[in-house]
């Protein structure tokens, strides 16, 4: 069942008051991608992330998914052990990463198959995403995605382009690739982004971006993983709200989200949510 919890609706209210009363001048998102802005269920089956469906619906190669999944059944149980440690975590994870996008560059990735994975429907906005990104351009307040999607900017770009949502005011960071004149993949940029390195510190990588958000000091994140807590690290905010979706264990997961979130949003909750926390 959808619904709407809070940590402190009084605290959440004061802090959000705040914000309303800087206004939209000093305001800036910073959201994920798949499965935030994205749908993580439909008709009560979970939906996939991008690079899933390259990698389940046999896009490039058996030989690629093969190995694929490989490097997913070795790594994956180190993303999600909690025994091990962040630091830890950090490096298996851009290890990982730069296997996959190797993995990537030498099986062959075309633009078109990224065209062919949006054209699939597979990946869904999230109900209510347009009003929310509507109101963001219509405001030109700075939506900043990022993602460690394997397949990167291009890919979020495609998509948004795709659903006519892309707009002058959302910037994305993430992992990118370096392509031929005919679309071929020949490499990729060594920044890479996963999911435990995804704070905004990252932003000063790239000054034009955050030249854009430096003196907007009131931030909403909007977030789907534990780990994203630390969005935030490095930058100086006045106020903070941070509002997650909870897609998935909902029992087992609620209070520990409720502990490091404003708001935790359950099962694709409606994203006009968002819209109308600034009436």
């Amino acid at each position: 069942m959808q619904e709407i919890i809070y940590q402190d609706i009084t605290k959440f209210e004061e802090i959000l008051n705040k914000i309303k009363k800087e206004w939209l001048d000093n305001l800036h998102i910073l959201a994920d991608f798949d499965k935030t802005l994205t749908k993580a269920f439909s008709v009560w089956k979970k939906r996939p992330s991008l690079i899933s469906v390259l990698r389940s619906e046999w896009y490039l190669s058996e030989e690629y998914s093969q190995k694929a999944y490989e490097l997913y059944d070795y790594y994956n149980p180190i993303e999600i052990d909690p025994k091990i440690d962040i630091e830890t975590k950090k490096q298996e994870m851009t290890i990982w990463w730069k296997k996959h996008l190797d993995l990537l560059v030498t099986s062959g990735l075309h633009k078109k198959d990224i065209q062919s994975i949006i054209d699939s429907r597979l990946i869904e906005i999230r109900d209510g995403v347009k009003y929310f990104l509507r109101f963001l351009s219509e405001n030109n307040i700075p939506l900043v995605i990022i993602s460690a999607n394997w397949l990167g900017t291009d890919s979020i770009k495609i998509y948004l382009e795709k659903e006519w949502f892309l707009t002058s005011n959302i910037k994305i960071i993430s992992n990118e690739f370096i392509w031929d004149k005919e679309g071929n993949v020949i490499g990729f940029d060594k920044r890479v982004i996963h999911v435990f390195n995804k704070d905004e510190t990252v932003l000063h990588e790239f000054p034009e971006i955050y030249s854009q958000i430096e003196n907007r000091k009131n931030v909403i994140l909007l977030w789907d993983s534990l780990w994203d807590v630390g969005m935030i690290e490095g930058f100086h905010y006045n106020n903070l709200l941070k509002i997650w979706f909870l897609n998935d264990k909902e029992e087992e997961l609620l209070d520990v989200y409720k502990k490091n979130y404003d708001v935790v949003l359950t099962w694709d909750n409606d994203a006009k949510t968002l819209k109308e926390l600034f009436k």
